[in-house]
């Protein structure tokens, strides 16, 4: 079979709303959900993780991007630009953050680290600098077994190290 008919056989990609995609897919649940540098712009992002939880297949995949330092701004919604919901992303070095949100935050949301990545990542400068060098770390996680969006959650000990 060649790569053109291969590739139909899987379920066609859709971009989904992200205020309202809950209400749009029903009973649907996704064998692979992204949620890339979208994060620390949700006003409400621990709710939008416990979402995709109930939406994610058992034997899904979560792929996540954030960009670190983690530093949430929310332009829609809020008048301090602050979100709603903190996610708890603890740390003062890209190591830390990653530790803290792989080990700590998804676990408790019911998500467990199977791989990551960094990645250079430049954004819109401002005045006093034409664009910004950040790191973008992307996480892929996968449900805890037999977990429903866990607020605490004993984890084995993973040092992760840049």
């Amino acid at each position: 079979m060649d790569h053109f008919h291969c590739f139909y056989k899987y379920p066609i990609i859709r971009v989904l709303d992200t205020w309202n995609w809950m209400q749009e897919t029903g009973d649907i649940q996704y064998n692979v959900i992204t949620a890339m540098n979208l994060l620390d712009r949700c006003d409400t992002p621990k709710t939008l993780l416990r979402d995709i939880h109930r939406k994610l297949a058992d034997d899904g995949f979560l792929i996540v991007a954030l960009v670190l330092p983690f530093s949430p701004y929310v332009e829609i919604g809020s008048a301090d630009n602050l979100p709603s919901e903190n996610l708890d992303i603890v740390g003062s070095t890209v190591e830390e953050q990653v530790n803290s949100a792989a080990l700590e935050v998804f676990p408790r949301l019911g998500f467990k680290l199977e791989r990551w990545s960094r990645l250079p990542y430049l954004c819109e400068g401002d005045l006093d600098q034409a664009f910004y060098w950040l790191s973008d770390v992307v996480l892929v996680f996968t449900k805890i077994e037999g977990s429903s969006s866990m607020e605490s959650q004993n984890i084995t000990e993973l040092k992760i190290e840049l």
